[in-house]
């Protein structure tokens, strides 16, 4: 199983990306997530995919959904559709954006692969909830469909290891939870069946609650000695996945 870990990183100016992403790639990160709303000027963005040998996530994300700061959305979108002329092998677009599908539709036309997300920054909904925006995800055209919630417990984290068991072999999906609640789910996502999970470049560099460092991330999947012999997952949790 290859465990995919991405990185997302922030800064004000195209320029402090730069060595950021470096230094992502540097500690392992598989995919670099560039957060768009960070930053002060967005001219600038398509020479970023020069400077990566890794995939890059172009997230420009909507304020209701968890962005740094408001922005017109007609703009914000736009900004999103040049990520990807760009050469950024992904694109985040929101589920609750304005014109989602359209805007789906631009990216992967335009050559990115569409990230569809969700964030709910309250709860964690039942699992019936979540199975139900996964879908919109898919029928949005979500090339991976994400969805992140906020954990109250430990207990939130299984339900969304369980999502991402039960819809593994039919999309390429990310889900976990955010807070001190939802680390196991951040942790074992990849183990699941998750397309990646996240971690922060650092201490202190955390775009969300919950995450850790990616050198923390990578040392206790070497403590656990995951990513060399899973197959206990298709054996004991095989009956939990979706009919297809």
């Amino acid at each position: 199983m290859n465990i995919r870990v991405c990185v997302p990183v922030m800064a004000k100016t195209v320029s402090s990306l730069i060595p950021l992403i470096e230094r992502a790639e540097a500690l392992g990160a598989d995919i670099v997530e560039v957060r768009l709303d960070y930053l002060d000027r967005l001219e600038g963005i398509a020479e970023l995919p020069e400077h990566a040998s890794v995939p890059l996530i172009a997230t420009n994300r909507q304020h209701e959904q968890g962005g740094f700061r408001p922005q017109d959305e007609e703009t914000r979108l736009g900004t999103l559709v040049e990520a990807a002329e760009a050469g950024f092998r992904y694109v985040d677009v929101e589920l609750t954006a304005r014109g989602a599908e359209a805007a789906v539709s631009k990216v992967r036309d335009a050559g990115a692969e569409p990230i569809v997300s969700y964030h709910d920054l309250i709860r964690t909904p039942k699992i019936t909830e979540m199975e139900e925006i996964v879908e919109r995800e898919i029928d949005a055209g979500a090339e991976v469909c994400k969805l992140v919630t906020t954990a109250k417990d430990a207990s939130d984290s299984v339900v969304c290891l369980l999502l991402n068991l039960m819809f593994s072999e039919e999309t390429k999906i990310v889900c976990f939870a955010m807070g001190e609640g939802g680390i196991l789910s951040r942790v074992l996502a990849p183990v699941f069946g998750a397309y990646f999970t996240y971690a922060s470049l650092r201490e202190g560099l955390e775009t969300a609650p919950g995450q850790i460092s990616i050198t923390e991330l990578r040392e206790t999947y070497s403590k656990l000695r995951l990513g060399r012999d899973d197959n206990w997952k298709d054996q004991t949790l095989r009956g939990y996945r979706r009919p297809h």
